[in-house]
């Protein structure tokens, strides 16, 4: 990161170009675990995370202390307008989105630092999280449109069924995945998915399989854009 943060300045660009970005994401610390190291950025969005829930497990990465943390207002997450991609009628009902009763925006940002015990092995030395509580689509646009940026990764993991998501993430139809590949400022080199589908990706444009990781409650798969380099467990 950059110097100034500590100082209230949010490396906003950082932190976005080439990340990590997970809609639907719970309080899920997989891709940290899988992908830390390939990226040191993660960005994540669910509407239907209480603050008070999330401070109270941000400090529970394994092998990981929190080195720095803030809440995050909305200025400086989104500086620039942007001609957004619009729902279409096929996409699904953005009013039905489930949301907590008690939802309230808010974003928070932390860095971490490995335990001293801990070595390479591990993980990486440091890497950040941004949580923002934001619908998926909307938060990718908003993020990653208006910093000019894009991130190296999709996670889509237990995403559609049974969330209360008002769009299928999975579908390359509709509009996360029209947000993703038309975002006009670069689109992910991967996918990192539990798409039941081993032998097909869930979205066409990666369809290089590069690992397979028999994670807790099943399979994840990381599919690139026909990319050569292999994935490093």
């Amino acid at each position: 990161m950059k110097s100034g943060f500590m100082n209230g300045q949010l490396p906003i660009a950082d932190i976005l170009q080439g990340s990590v970005f997970y809609p639907a994401s719970a309080m899920d610390g997989r891709p940290v675990k899988y992908l830390g190291g390939f990226s040191h950025s993660f960005v994540y969005a669910d509407c239907n995370i209480a603050q008070d829930d999330l401070w109270r497990e941000l400090d529970t990465f394994k092998g990981y202390r929190i080195y720095y943390s803030r809440s995050v207002a909305r200025e400086e997450l989104c500086f620039k307008s942007f001609q957004p991609i619009l729902p279409e009628r096929t996409d699904g009902d953005p009013s039905r989105q489930r949301v907590r009763d008690d939802f309230s925006p808010y974003a928070l940002w932390a860095i971490y630092d490995r335990r001293p015990e801990y070595d390479e092995a591990h993980g990486p030395e440091r890497f950040s999280l941004l949580f923002v509580a934001g619908e998926g689509v909307a938060t990718f646009q908003s993020l990653y449109y208006s910093n000019h940026s894009a991130p190296s990764v999709i996670t889509l993991i237990r995403c559609d069924a049974f969330t209360g998501n008002w769009t299928a993430f999975f579908d390359p139809t509709k509009i996360f995945a029209r947000s993703v590949i038309q975002n006009p400022y670069g689109i992910p080199d991967y996918i990192f998915c539990d798409y039941q589908h081993e032998s097909e990706p869930p979205w066409p444009w990666f369809s290089k399989l590069q690992h397979t990781v028999v994670a807790p409650y099943g399979r994840l798969h990381l599919w690139s854009r026909g990319l050569t380099e292999s994935f490093a467990s």
